[in-house]
């Protein structure tokens, strides 16, 4: 897991994204990775997805709800009126941004103009669709989210969205391999 690239995700989404809870920010880094991955063949942060029950989930991004988690340095968190897990940066929006390609980028602000003023529970919409990988593995697998928190170690396998795409697929097992030796 590259860290340093993550971490600066979540502050550039939070500096862009007015009071951005924690559901949401893991649906739009979701949403981005997707989009990346069908559109160029790459992930943008190479975190591995599960089928909870909200739909997509990094634990690495959700246990930010813990002092900020790993990311800490890029990202506090609060609690508002609601109890909802409230993000803000540390790092600013201009420091945050130079960690992306510029293709890279084009694309997160792309899904943040998309989807940012979408709430949670809309972009749980986008995440649940019939037919989406979400979805497919929650029916292929059918996890008991009662007796497991809303949890459940079933992963989601990115590759699938490009499944039939033998360039994409190959330029993903090239880049898989680059990214996990880092």
């Amino acid at each position: 897991m590259n860290q340093s690239k993550i971490g600066n995700l979540l502050a550039y989404l939070s500096s862009k994204v007015k009071d951005i809870n924690l559901r949401k920010l893991i649906k739009l880094v979701y949403l981005i990775d997707e989009e990346s991955v069908v559109s160029r063949g790459l992930s943008v942060t190479w975190l591995t997805y599960y089928v909870w029950e909200k739909g997509p989930v990094a634990p690495c991004i959700y246990n930010i709800k813990q002092n900020g988690g790993d990311f800490s340095k890029y990202v506090n968190v609060h609690r508002d009126r609601e109890e909802k897990v409230i993000v803000t940066p540390v790092v600013n929006e201009k420091e945050s941004a130079l960690q992306f390609s510029k293709k890279e980028l084009r694309l997160i602000d792309s899904i943040i103009r998309k989807y940012g003023s979408l709430s949670a529970d809309e972009l749980s919409e986008i995440t649940h669709k019939p037919d989406g990988l979400w979805d497919k593995a929650k029916k292929k697998y059918n996890p008991n989210f009662k007796s497991s928190n809303g949890c459940s170690e079933i992963e989601l396998n990115l590759m699938d969205l490009i499944q039939g795409d033998n360039e994409k697929t190959s330029v993903y097992n090239d880049a898989y391999e680059i990214a996990v030796m880092c």
